[in-house]
C-alpha cells in the first residue's frame, strides 16, 4: 500500500470541506411563496388608464385561475408587474393599441451558509406577456443606417423617405401550428393570441416590393456615399487607399439580382435568407417570409385599452429538461417551464378582447 505523506493528506481533507463551504446553498422548494402585483402603468394624457390597468389585472386572474403555478407559489414569491409603453414603435406608423406587458418573476427561496434569502429582481427568472405588439418577438424589420451629420445635406429628406419606407417590411418567423382559432405557435417558440375573425396582422411582400424598396434605399445610399468618396478621396488616395468608387456597391449588387428575377418570382411571396445573397431575398420559400404589417387587423369598435393581440415566448419543459436545468443550476427548479407547463395555452383565447 502506498503511504501518503501526513501534511499531503491534510491538503485533500481540506478540500471537501471548502467546496462543500462554496456549495452550501439549499433551495426550499416546498416553501409556501406569496402572489405579488405591482402596478408599474404610468398615468399618461389621452390614456385610460384605469380601463387599461383593468385589462392586464383581468389576464393575471385568469392566468392565477389556471395555473396552479402561480396561484399556489412554492419555493418562490411570483412578483408580477403590470406595465405600459405608450411610445413603442416597433409597428411602424400604424399603431392603435396601447402597447403594454405583464412580467412574471419567480423570486425563488435558499438557505445559503445557514441564512434565508430570495432571490432579488436582477437573478430571478421569469417570463413576459407582450400585449397589442403582435409583431414584437416574431418579426425582423428590415432597417438600413440613416442620415449623418456629414452626410450631403440636400439628400437628407429622400433618404429618410427611402427609409421610412422600407422599415414598413418584416421577415416574419413561419408558422408552425394553429393550436386553437386564434392561437399560432410560430417557429422558435413564440405563441401569438389574437381575434380570428379579424384580418390577419401582416399582408404577403412580393419579391418585387420588397427589392424595389431596398433598391430605392440603396440607389439614395449610394448617391451620399459617392459624394462623400469625392470629398475625401485626394486624402484616402495620398493615405494609400484604393480609389473607393471603382468599388462594386450594394446598390449595384442589389441590381443585378433583380435583374436575374422571372417575371413569374418577382409576383411571387418574398422570402429573406441572409447571407444567401447580398439582399436575401427568394420566391423559393427559403428562410422567412417577408410581410407588412395590416392596420385593418385592429378592431378600432374596441378602445385602446382594449387587448387585441397577446404574445409569449412559450418555453414548456420536459421532464429531461427539467432535470438538466436543475442540474446545470446547482438545483434549482425551472420554474419558468413548470408555469408554462401548466399553462392551458389552447385556452388563450379567452384572453383577447372581442365585440
Amino acid at each position: 500500500m502506498k503511504t501518503i505523506p501526513y501534511s499531503l493528506s491534510f491538503v485533500f481533507l481540506l478540500i471537501p470541506s471548502f467546496v462543500n463551504a462554496q456549495n452550501s446553498r439549499e433551495y426550499l422548494d416546498d416553501k409556501p411563496g406569496k402572489l405579488v402585483i405591482e402596478n408599474m402603468i404610468s398615468k399618461c394624457p389621452g390614456q385610460d388608464v384605469t380601463a387599461l390597468t383593468k385589462n392586464l389585472t383581468s389576464i393575471v386572474e385568469w392566468v392565477r385561475l389556471n395555473n396552479s403555478i402561480i396561484n399556489a407559489p412554492l419555493g418562490f414569491d411570483a412578483f408580477i408587474h403590470l406595465s405600459e409603453n405608450y411610445n413603442d414603435k416597433k409597428i411602424q406608423y400604424e399603431e392603435y393599441g396601447i402597447t403594454c406587458g405583464i412580467d412574471f418573476s419567480f423570486h425563488y427561496f435558499y438557505m445559503e451558509n445557514g441564512v434565508f434569502k430570495t432571490a432579488t429582481a436582477w437573478s430571478a427568472h421569469g417570463t413576459k406577456f407582450y400585449i397589442n405588439n403582435p409583431l414584437a418577438l416574431i418579426a425582423t424589420q428590415f432597417d438600413e443606417g440613416g442620415f449623418e451629420s456629414d452626410d450631403p445635406p440636400q439628400l437628407k429628406d429622400t433618404l429618410e423617405k427611402a427609409l421610412k419606407n422600407l422599415k414598413r417590411y418584416y421577415a416574419i418567423n413561419p408558422v408552425e401550428k394553429e393550436i386553437a382559432p386564434g392561437v399560432r405557435l410560430y417557429a422558435g417558440g413564440y405563441i401569438l393570441v389574437f381575434n380570428p375573425n379579424r384580418p390577419d396582422f401582416y399582408i404577403p411582400v412580393t419579391v418585387k416590393e420588397i427589392m424595389e424598396a431596398m433598391l430605392d434605399y440603396y440607389k439614395i445610399s449610394n448617391e451620399i456615399d459617392s459624394l462623400n468618396v469625392e470629398k475625401n478621396q485626394a486624402l484616402w488616395t495620398e493615405l494609400g487607399y484604393p480609389d473607393l468608387n471603382s468599388q462594386l456597391t450594394v446598390y449595384e449588387a442589389l441590381k443585378a439580382e433583380y435583374g436575374n428575377f422571372t417575371a413569374e418570382e418577382l409576383n411571387k411571396w418574398a422570402y429573406s435568407n441572409a447571407g444567401e445573397t447580398v439582399s436575401g431575398i427568394n420566391a423559393q420559400k427559403n428562410g422567412a417570409p417577408v410581410v407588412r404589417f395590416n392596420p385593418d387587423c385592429w378592431d378600432k369598435s374596441l378602445p385602446t385599452s382594449a387587448i387585441q393581440f397577446l404574445s409569449i415566448r412559450y418555453r414548456p419543459a420536459s421532464p429531461s429538461e427539467l432535470e438538466l436545468f436543475e442540474r446545470n443550476n446547482n438545483g434549482l427548479t425551472d420554474y419558468v417551464g413548470l408555469f408554462y407547463n401548466q399553462m392551458p395555452v389552447e385556452k388563450l383565447g379567452e384572453l383577447i378582447q372581442k365585440k
